[in-house]
C-alpha cells in the first residue's frame, strides 16, 4: 500500500512541476520590456515624491493630548 501511495504522490508532483514550468514560460513571454518597467517605476516614484502631495505624517491639530 505504501509503494502505491508513493507512486501517486510522485505522479502528482511531476504534474505540478510541469504546470509550474508551463506557467513560468508563459509569464516570460508576456514580460514587459525594460523601458516600460523603468518608465512605470519612474512615474510611480514621481507620484510618491511629488511636491504637491500630502505629508505622510498627520498633523496634530486639535489633538486632545498634544500642543
Amino acid at each position: 500500500m505504501n509503494a502505491v501511495a508513493v507512486m501517486y504522490v510522485n505522479s502528482h508532483l511531476a504534474d505540478l512541476r510541469a504546470e509550474a514550468h508551463r506557467n513560468r514560460m508563459a509569464s516570460l513571454a508576456e514580460r514587459r520590456s525594460l523601458r516600460e518597467r523603468l518608465s512605470s517605476g519612474t512615474a510611480s516614484l514621481k507620484k510618491i515624491l511629488g511636491s504637491d502631495s500630502e505629508p505622510v505624517i498627520p498633523q496634530l491639530k486639535n489633538y486632545p493630548y498634544g500642543g
